[in-house]
């Protein structure tokens, strides 16, 4: 069984705050006497569901086209509940008596259920959602040589609450400060997902070279 994560792209979709909403416009009309449809699409590359990769807060770091298409493809994802408040922060005191199971990952998926409130209060969603402690980055890039990537189910890694700690945040996932990165997908759809019967998970981005995250669908494959 195939589960969708990424959240089909629209208009006006909660989105970290000023980010531009997508935009399609009809190039090409059949309605028009045109022989085919065809749109222009014009997209922010952090709308949505999405990876922000190396180059994103690292100026030294890899763009979405330099890497590997592996980064995409999960096949040890561990889905861990941090049950989350507007503003909260995920600490490594939350993550540590996992420490086991996140060994043996390469994605790990925290789920706090704020994707309940994408729908009720997207402004909340928007302007105070949880984030990610910057001592959760240290501990996962200092101790976890698997982990590629990590999921999450609010809008940013970082809070618009509190953008510095967010900031530092980023560039420690992102190798600013070490060799080592781990990309981060956000904006994920979570609620469907079982953790028993989950068995592997894609995040395919779109290829462009010299871009440094963009938007991803996002599925796992479930027993």
């Amino acid at each position: 069984m195939l589960k969708l994560l990424s959240y089909p792209i629209k208009p006006n979709m909660p989105s970290w705050p000023g980010s531009p909403s997508v935009n399609l416009s009809p190039r090409n009309e059949i309605r028009l006497g045109k022989s085919s449809n065809t749109t222009m699409l014009e997209i922010y590359n952090h709308y949505g569901t999405h990876i922000d990769g190396p180059r994103h807060y690292n100026p030294d770091g890899k763009n979405i086209g330099e890497l590997p298409l592996e980064m995409f493809i999960y096949d040890r994802p561990f889905l861990l509940d941090v049950p989350k408040h507007p503003g909260e922060k995920i600490t490594a005191e939350d993550l540590k008596p996992f420490t086991a199971e996140i060994e043996k990952a390469d994605l790990l998926l925290i789920r706090t259920g704020f994707y309940h409130v994408r729908l009720t209060e997207p402004e909340v969603y928007e302007q105070n959602g949880p984030a990610v402690n910057s001592d959760v980055a240290r501990w996962l890039v200092d101790h976890f040589p698997d982990l590629k990537a990590i999921a999450l189910d609010f809008v940013s890694v970082a809070s618009f609450s509190d953008r510095a700690e967010g900031k530092l945040t980023h560039q420690i996932l992102l190798g600013m400060t070490q060799e080592k990165f781990i990309c981060i997908i956000e904006d994920v759809n979570l609620g469907s997902l079982n953790s028993t019967e989950l068995k592997k998970v894609f995040a395919i981005p779109l290829i462009v070279e010299g871009m440094d995250s963009s938007p991803v669908t996002m599925w796992a494959e479930c027993n």
